[in-house]
């Protein structure tokens, strides 16, 4: 039977840290992290309750960044999708969307001249895609449509801001998504 662990004390916990401190993104500091927290994975398995959401943060990474290696597609755009995806999903256990309606966060970019609301409407389009099929069937719409959307709204998003991850996410949707999916079948 498992317990209730620090987090924090695991040695390897600076590896998640040089994950965030990464802005332009160098390959090899990506590979190099996500190698230390595929060597934490072990420590993580018996792990039952996470502490805080920043542990719960640190345990996304690692699990994302041990598909990425085991599948052998290391690239840069996947290592800093994978830590924007851990994030994603951290918040989504936090704050729930303002709306599951993808067309809405379109609405109010243009309305109120927020690309922030682009990058919102793109996260639930990811999640619906990635996390929460049965939701995107509430509307007349496939799943692939979601996808779609959540492309397009990544990529104008990247077009108003400039930030490379959505770039990144915009090109690797199904592959990250496909990476989300199989990281939380290891949690049954």
């Amino acid at each position: 039977m498992s317990g209730v662990i620090n987090l924090s004390t695991f040695k390897n916990r600076q590896a998640s840290l040089r994950i965030e401190k990464i802005q332009g993104g160098d390959l090899t500091e990506l590979l190099k992290t996500a190698t230390d927290l595929r060597n934490c994975i072990e420590k993580f398995k018996k792990t039952i309750e996470v502490m805080d959401f920043k542990g719960l943060k640190r345990v996304f990474e690692t699990r994302l960044a041990n598909i990425i290696l085991e599948t052998k597609k290391i690239e840069l755009d996947l290592f800093l999708c994978s830590s924007y995806i851990a994030a994603l999903l951290v918040e989504i256990g936090s704050s729930v969307p303002e709306s599951w309606f993808a067309v809405d966060y379109f609405i109010k970019a243009e309305a109120e001249n927020k690309p922030e609301a682009l990058k919102q409407g793109a996260n639930v389009c990811f999640l619906i895609y990635a996390v929460f099929p049965p939701r995107g069937q509430i509307r007349c719409m496939k799943l692939e449509d979601y996808k779609a959307l959540g492309q397009a709204m990544y990529y104008g998003y990247y077009g108003q801001t400039g930030t490379l991850v959505a770039y990144f996410m915009s090109q690797q949707f199904k592959p990250m998504a496909e990476i989300t999916r199989e990281c939380l079948r290891g949690f049954k």
